[in-house]
């Protein structure tokens, strides 16, 4: 018998670089990174027995990498459209959040609490996120009614779609909790409206693949602490801060290997205090994002053999090419210029 409406299951995409890294993309084009791997394999057992007729996805890499986890052991093409795209957040693209937050204090406030009244140059109006969102899904539960779909998208363009079907107000955006990395709600489409049976749901997760259980940025105003760091650089050398106290250094060196089409990491420090936290990490976004610019492939440094920078740097996705008297060359792919 076919059910009256459509199920629409909405799934974000997996932890990213803007998550890993703590970089504002949007529109940005960046890549699966950290736990997304063990996230996509658990919300693959997740949708195992569930009957889905179509999968779709914005056209952005970051989500249609997730919506593989559920297209591929179904043969279902991932059906893309743009309007499924996070916002865009202008010339916030690819800053760190903590330059953000610094350069830009009472707008980055306005993009969680009240994002009607949030605007930067370049940047996408909240009632253009909605109603894009909106639009989507009502052409998608036309077209399937009567069965299920799952659509994958973005965190603040969820959390619009949320606004508007719930009727809650821009200033009221904190009623509607931040999802995880591959949170799923599910929707009925029925009538020309919608339902939320369900929404922010990451039980297929636990406390170690999970992202927001590492972080602290989204809690309740008594318990946020600053997690993310703002750069300094002069000449190459850039210091990274935390509010005002300097915790690491970067240094870049990018006269070396320009010509193989590389970068170079002369040097990244964390002060011991904060390692094993996350800091050590966002100077690696900091570093991939100062090379992209310049249109390098790969990104370089040197570190000695079964040391903790050796260990860093296999997790975060370097290979070893060599090494010579105890120290070896480890190589990351950085390439990723789209939306440069």
């Amino acid at each position: 018998m076919t059910m009256r409406g459509t199920k629409i299951y909405i799934i974000r995409h997996a932890e990213a670089e803007g998550n890993t890294f703590r970089r504002a993309h949007g529109h940005f084009d960046g890549l699966l990174i950290g736990r997304a791997a063990k996230q996509i394999e658990l919300l693959r057992g997740r949708f195992l027995n569930e009957s889905i007729d179509a999968v779709y996805s914005s056209d952005l890499i970051r989500s249609c990498g997730t919506a593989a986890a559920v297209s591929e052991v179904r043969g279902l093409p991932i059906i893309t459209d743009e309007r499924l795209r996070e916002v865009n957040v202008g010339e916030w693209e690819d800053l760190s959040w903590g330059d953000i937050i610094y350069n830009f204090p009472k707008m980055c406030g306005l993009f969680g609490s009240d994002p009607a009244r949030w605007f930067v140059n370049g940047s996408e109006k909240y009632e253009i996120v909605r109603e894009r969102m909106m639009g989507c899904l009502s052409d998608i539960g036309k077209k399937h009614y009567g069965g299920a779909v799952a659509v994958f998208s973005h965190g603040f363009s969820i959390r619009a779609l949320t606004c508007e079907i719930l009727g809650i107000p821009s200033h009221e955006t904190r009623l509607i909790p931040y999802c995880d990395n591959t949170a799923v709600a599910l929707l009925l489409y029925e009538d020309d409206r919608f339902t939320i049976e369900y929404q922010g749901d990451n039980s297929h997760l636990n406390s170690e693949s999970s992202t927001l259980a590492k972080q602290t940025w989204w809690r309740s105003k008594g318990e946020q602490k600053s997690e993310d760091l703002r750069y300094v650089n002069a000449s190459g050398k850039i210091t990274a801060l935390l509010e005002n106290e300097s915790v690491g250094l970067l240094e870049i060196d990018i006269a070396r290997d320009g010509d193989e089409g590389a970068g170079w990491i002369s040097k990244i420090f964390i002060k011991p205090d904060f390692r094993r936290i996350g800091f050590g990490v966002q100077l690696l976004g900091q570093a991939i994002s100062e090379f992209r610019k310049l249109r390098r492939e790969k990104l370089r440094l040197e570190a000695e053999i079964d040391s903790p920078l050796m260990e860093f740097c296999v997790k975060f996705g370097f290979e070893g090419k060599g090494d010579s008297g105890g120290v070896c060359l480890m190589e990351r792919n950085i390439r990723n210029w789209q939306h440069i």
